[in-house]
């Protein structure tokens, strides 16, 4: 048997059709390969010079890599996004089942699946480590998607303003805000994770999950050709939040970079994931923009983006108000920095209940078997922990219960589920819990170590600086996860405040009671009306999220304890007898700044 007939025996070329043989010849010529033979050259030549007709139905998953042949003089006309995305359309109507579906196509679907970590090469399975992915990251920035939408659209006395101006730029820009807070649906999210919560470390079988993907994947593909819009969108909105407003330019910085890098990481990375796993499941080489794909997910063209008008479905528009100039802008920055009186009620309330509040009432009671008195108390990722126990236990009541009267919404033509946004958020307190835990066991690891020198000091030191390299890193991520909830908290129940102080249209029962049964009857929040304990609970994560706060709270950075004078400034009144008659100590100047900064 010639070398020829071996490796055509190799790759099977007998078990497979004629049109998969003409792919597999094409990629291997376009990888560089060469015929051996004059007759087979000649033949396949002339077999090859009569594709490109055909190129556009072997591109499979989302076109991009084989048909520059067919396309060269086509893609040099069209300079612009609509012209390619139209390109890819019409080459997608001329799909047909048999090509995409081929034994190559199958082959070429597992494995991409395989080689991005989605699936196995044989197994329709989804891989833990994809689904933990999905998990950490693709479901906090859909979730930012849904807290920007309410923090622009559902703001009562705000958002018509941000409206009525975007609306002069162009329409669209709020349908995207909102469309995109739609992607969010905590129901759909927590029984896509349902199976992998449970059992982590097991994958999880495709079908089990698709109409989860497919429904997020459908949300996302409208979205899709929007991406660069939907950019200038959230820019624009929070430009006009910050004129609104006149707080520091900062906060808007911050917020702006991060739900930008949200869009790129949902769009750039998990987009074509999903794809990989919705063709997959098909079982069919499916291009990402084509009709087949737009018939399996049952796009429509009345539910593009682009048919709302300008001032559609708003209430009626506001007075005017007069513009600022730029320049008088910055001086009010620059002067509302300045007084260090001018808090927030609620954040006053907040840091009052946080530092009246000793270190050891915290500990008796979120470690009453005292399996953490090792932990000393200057710890930051357990002064940190302790604090989220105290919320945790105390305050998060009102983001759980059914006694709190919040009702759906409508602002601008957008439905507005707020007990459902606060149910969301609280989910995020698992891994701060689940952080915290593996803090405690490097913790321990490092002590362990430093209590025990050994009689080789070169590698005693080099072992404890690992270790204590190995605690710093979980410290912070700890203390990242408290923050991210601290902060996703506070800014779900800012928007309940501000309902208080506008129309009250979210919370029905502002004036009652809130009253717990027997077994919880010693929480604070019990017998105190709806709205005091709304307020408590918003005072108190603000303050958590002051304090982690990067560059300027105290209970942020990588030193992993307080210096005494950090200790003595913060909780003097509890660990000297002789203060006990004095009252709190003033919050610090570090505080001070940052509460300017986060102040809704």
């Amino acid at each position: 048997m010639g070398q020829l007939d071996k490796t055509k025996k190799a790759i099977g070329v007998d078990a497979i059709d004629e049109k998969a043989r003409q792919d597999m010849f094409k990629k291997f010529q376009d990888a560089g390969g060469q015929v051996i033979r004059d007759k087979e050259e000649e033949d396949n030549s002339s077999s090859s010079s009569s594709r490109p007709s055909r190129a556009p139905l072997n591109r499979g998953g989302g076109g991009r890599s084989s048909s520059s042949g067919s396309r060269g003089s086509r893609s040099k006309s069209t300079s612009n996004t609509q012209g390619n995305s139209a390109a890819l359309t019409k080459s997608g109507a001329a799909i047909k089942e048999p090509d995409i579906g081929s034994f190559l196509n199958r082959m070429i679907i597992k494995f991409k699946c395989w080689a991005n970590n989605i699936t196995p090469f044989n197994q329709p399975n989804l891989l833990p480590q994809f689904m933990s992915e999905l998990n950490l990251e693709l479901r906090s920035a859909i979730m930012d998607f849904k807290i920007v939408s309410s923090e622009l659209l559902a703001n009562p006395a705000l958002s018509p303003k941000i409206a009525k101006n975007l609306d002069k730029v162009s329409p669209i820009y709020i349908e995207l805000i909102a469309r995109a807070g739609k992607v969010f649906d905590s129901v759909e999210i927590n029984e896509l994770f349902m199976n992998y919560n449970a059992k982590p470390s097991d994958p999880i079988p495709l079908n089990s999950v698709s109409p989860q993907l497919y429904s997020i994947f459908k949300k996302l593909y409208y979205l899709y050709p929007f991406q660069a819009t939907y950019k200038k969108a959230v820019t624009a909105a929070y430009d006009n939040l910050q004129r609104l407003e006149g707080k520091p330019a900062l906060i808007y910085t911050t917020k702006r970079k991060k739900i930008l890098s949200e869009i790129s990481l949902v769009f750039d990375k998990y987009f074509e994931k999903i794809y990989l796993t919705i063709i997959r499941n098909e079982n069919k080489n499916i291009p990402m923009i084509s009709l087949y794909m737009e018939s399996l997910l049952e796009i429509t063209d009345e539910d593009r983006p682009g048919k709302r008008k300008a001032g559609e479905d708003l209430p009626i528009n506001p007075p005017p108000e007069p513009e600022e100039e730029p320049e008088e802008e910055e001086v009010k920055e620059e002067t509302k920095e300045e007084p260090e009186e001018e808090l927030s009620p609620e954040l006053k309330l907040g840091k009052k209940i946080m530092f009246d509040t000793s270190i050891e009432t915290l500990r008796k009671k979120h470690d009453p078997k005292n399996e953490l008195s090792d932990f000393p108390d200057s710890d930051k990722c357990f002064l940190s922990y302790l604090y989220f126990k105290e919320f945790d236990y105390e305050y998060s009541v009102v983001m759980t219960t059914k006694k709190i009267l919040i009702q759906t919404i409508n602002r601008n033509g957008v439905k507005m589920d707020h007990r459902q946004n606060l149910l969301s958020v609280y989910e995020l307190s698992r891994n701060c819990v689940d952080q915290f835990k593996i803090y405690i066991e490097t913790f321990r690891e490092h002590m362990k170590a430093k209590s025990n020198p050994g009689s080789n000091y070169i590698e005693y030191s080099k072992k404890l600086t690992s270790l204590e390299a190995k605690r710093g890193q979980q410290s912070r991520n700890c203390r990242g996860a408290i923050r991210e909830f601290a902060e996703k908290a506070s800014e779900s129940l800012h928007i309940l405040i501000q309902d208080m102080q506008g129309e009250r249209a979210i919370v029905g029962n502002l004036d009652e009671i809130m009253a717990f049964d027997s077994v919880e009857a010693r929480k604070k929040l019990n017998k105190k009306p709806i709205k005091q304990c709304i307020s408590e609970s918003y005072g108190f994560i603000l303050a958590l999220t002051a304090r982690l706060e990067d560059g300027v709270g105290d209970l942020y950075g990588g030193i992993l304890e307080l210096t005494p004078e950090q200790m003595n400034k913060a909780y003097g009144k509890m660990i000297n007898p002789a203060d006990e008659q004095e009252e709190a100590p003033p919050p610090t100047a570090s505080e001070e700044k940052q509460i300017s900064e986060i102040e809704e």
